[in-house]
């Protein structure tokens, strides 16, 4: 059975000259261009405005979360102010000598805050007096005697949740302190506070106008709100926002409003007293930015339209003029004259009819191009092989059936070869170190079992005894005729790997320094905490500015690149924040001297503590109060050593301390140690004297002249 031809099929033959093809018309191609351009454009828009609207909202997201963080401290701030006022009440001597009445006078207008008063109790319940109405009242007990009970035997403060009092019958928040007289909780001190009292505080914030904010006590009822509080203060916040806060203690969610609005929500819950700020925006508001980007995103495919109805047009001006040029093309094929006469009204279309016209000018012209192209083609291997020159790149090529090895005359250089001495793939393998061998080898075959790009480091001898490194790139190459073969390119990198070991030196000698660094601090710490008597925050801070002074020379030393610092910088490193404006009341004097970094750190320790103890007990506690820091190199039958030291005059009398503070520890014993050197400590009634001495072998780089003056200290 044979098959008849599709009707049509001769006819598209004819028209394009390949059998089954299917042909495209000039307005598809019109159409496609047009999609071609204006689709990647709409999707990069698209992507690009999302990615824009997701980085705004994460920005917002941070920015409020940040705020209710904010806002949520400092609620615990105003809390706690307003329990240590009622603390420093609790402690009235009235209040302890049982003068109720004076107390209540006192106590009426102390200014704790509108809208505000103070109750006193009983723990048992029974009220005694109550700021909001006149001393002598008769008042009904507390509806809140488990609290009071509860502040008695905890003897701590308490802050309540919202709830209504029973005197006045408002929403209350009330602070509870215990009155301890003789070690007894006698009394109860409370400080009843409205919700007005933080209504204030959202309406400083200045919320912006749409936005909500609400604080929330422990038990997530409102307690102010910035819109509409008196309908919503009272009542518990949305299931969600209460699910979202038993869940974390910060974070955001999308939630409804009690007066029915979606929005999204930030929250914090503070960390002292479990109250709570949440801020909510409108999700109405946030989704403008995204209106926005759908507005272009529109714009641009209403642009993207328009050129399609544009092409369109095109096509049907383009058809006709070039139904004129195959009837020209058929009459050429046809070997007849092709006329220029007639126009198509467009240039293009005219300028191609001229071209078929002078159909063998154009065969010349065609001849030349190619000319041309195969001399760029020939510049461009020029640069290709400048490129590989510049580079120091040999090429390769190696046949693995039959041994042959093809080389560029860089890559004979690179393995210290001449330019015309021969090298084969022999010569290669017995160059490399005997170390390398098996590696280059396994290399090699792995990359063409698998098929994958050859990259590979190792040594070479070159004739002249002399190692270097090569590197080797390649790849696996099958020719026309079936033949594998591996190409690439070396290089030789024996620079690049001396560097990369220097670069290793250097880290290694900041490790040993920042090592070295480490011990001090940590000798610092011990000593910091064997000196401390159970945990007096005062030796926390006397080590804080340890360490702070340990790292004003850290940053000396830094500047210097750790290679050591000038004595008077050290000096003034340390004790420039206590001089006056004419530089008279810290004088400096002697050598030039150049210390080493171990003694920079140890010695800037040292001049920390003396500073700090002149400025907390000697002369520089006082405006008239001086110091004197002298230094010189002392000579004699010993090995020569660094003198400093230290004069205090002008400050009050000095008394010898009963017991040796830890600073006279650190500079006495660890840090003498660390110098390797003596110091001497003088107590005298005029000021304290300070002599460090330590040898220069270990500690000083170079000086400058000794000044004879200060050798007198060599004894």
């Amino acid at each position: 059975m044979v098959s008849e031809p599709v009707a049509g099929t001769n006819t598209a033959q004819a028209a394009t000259g390949l059998p089954g093809r299917a042909r495209i018309s000039l307005r598809q191609v019109l159409w496609g261009l047009v999609l071609a351009i204006a689709l990647p454009i709409l999707l990069v828009a698209a992507g690009g405005f999302y990615s824009g609207y997701r980085a705004e909202q994460q920005a917002v997201d941070q920015r409020m979360q940040e705020t209710a963080r904010a806002l949520s401290l400092l609620l615990d701030s105003e809390l706690d102010k307003s329990v240590l006022a009622m603390r420093v009440l609790a402690r009235s001597p009235t209040l302890a000598n049982g003068d109720f009445e004076g107390f209540y006078e006192a106590v009426k207008d102390a200014g704790l805050g509108a809208p505000s008063w103070i109750a006193l109790f009983e723990p048992s319940g029974r009220a005694i007096f109550n700021t909001r109405v006149p001393y002598g009242v008769r008042l009904p007990d507390s509806n809140r005697p488990d609290v009071l009970r509860q502040v008695q035997e905890t003897r701590k403060p308490h802050v309540s949740d919202l709830y209504t009092g029973s005197l006045t019958g408002q929403r209350l928040i009330t602070i509870d302190v215990p009155v301890v007289i003789d070690e007894t909780v006698v009394y109860i001190l409370s400080l009843a506070i409205t919700p007005e009292a933080f209504q204030n505080i959202i309406r400083d914030q200045r919320i912006v106008d749409g936005w909500n904010a609400a604080v929330l006590d422990r038990s997530k009822r409102i307690v102010a709100r910035s819109r509409a509080p008196e309908r919503f203060v009272g009542q518990l916040a949305s299931a969600n926002v209460q699910e979202a806060l038993a869940a974390s203690s910060e974070g955001l969610l999308q939630s409804v409003t009690l007066d029915g609005i979606a929005v999204r929500t930030y929250f914090s819950q503070s960390p002292a007293y479990g109250w709570s700020f949440v801020i909510s925006i409108p999700t109405s508001e946030l989704a403008q930015s995204i209106q926005r980007s759908l507005f272009w995103l529109m714009v641009l495919a209403g642009v993207a339209i328009g050129g399609l109805i544009l092409a369109a047009l095109l096509s049907r001006a383009i058809a006709r003029p070039v139904d004129q040029l195959v009837a020209a093309a058929q009459v050429l094929g046809r070997r007849e004259e092709v006329t220029g006469q007639d126009t198509t009204q467009v240039v293009e279309f005219d300028t191609i009819r001229t071209a078929l016209a002078e159909a063998s000018a154009d065969i010349r012209r065609h001849e030349r191009e190619r000319e041309d192209v195969l001399a760029q083609i020939a510049e461009s291997e020029a640069r290709l092989r400048l490129a590989l020159n510049a580079g120091h790149f040999g090429s390769w090529e190696l046949t693995p059936e039959t041994g042959v090895f093809i080389t560029s005359a860089n890559c004979r250089a690179n393995f210290g070869r001449g330019r015309d001495e021969p090298f084969t793939y022999a010569d290669l393998v017995s160059s490399i170190h005997p170390d390398d061998r098996a590696m280059q080898a396994e290399a090699v075959a792995q990359a063409i079992a698998t098929n994958t790009d050859l990259h590979v480091e190792y040594r070479a001898i070159w004739p002249d005894e002399s190692e270097h490194w090569i590197r080797v790139s390649g790849r696996k190459r099958i020719g026309a005729n079936g033949q594998l073969s591996m190409v690439g390119v070396s290089q030789e990198i024996t620079e690049r790997k001396l560097a990369d070991e220097r670069q290793a030196l250097l880290l290694r000698e900041l490790n040993h320094r920042v090592k070295n660094t480490l011990a001090t601090v940590q000798s610092v710490a011990s000593l910091t905490r064997r000196s401390a008597e159970n945990t007096d925050p005062a030796a926390w801070n006397a080590f804080m500015d340890r360490l702070h002074g340990l790292a004003k020379t850290h940053d000396l030393l830094t500047n210097t690149q750790w290679q050591g610092a000038l004595l008077d910088d050290v000096l003034k490193n340390e004790l420039d924040p206590y001089q006056d404006a004419m530089r008279q009341r810290i004088r400096l004097r002697g050598p030039r001297i150049n210390l080493q970094p171990g003694a920079v750190l140890a010695l800037g320790l040292a001049i920390h503590e003396m500073a700090t103890n002149a400025v907390k007990y000697g002369s520089l506690s006082v405006p008239d109060g001086k110091v004197h820091v002298m230094w010189a190199i002392t000579s004699g039958s010993a090995p020569p050593s660094l003198l400093v030291e230290w004069v205090e005059s002008g400050g009050p009398t000095v008394k010898k301390p009963e017991r040796q503070g830890f600073g006279t520890k650190l500079i006495q014993r660890g840090l003498a140690q660390q110098l390797g050197g003596e110091i001497k400590l003088d107590f005298a009634p005029t000021g304290v004297r300070c002599v460090i001495t330590f040898p220069i072998a270990t500690m000083v780089d170079d000086t400058d002249e000794v000044d004879d003056t200060r050798r007198r200290y060599a004894s």
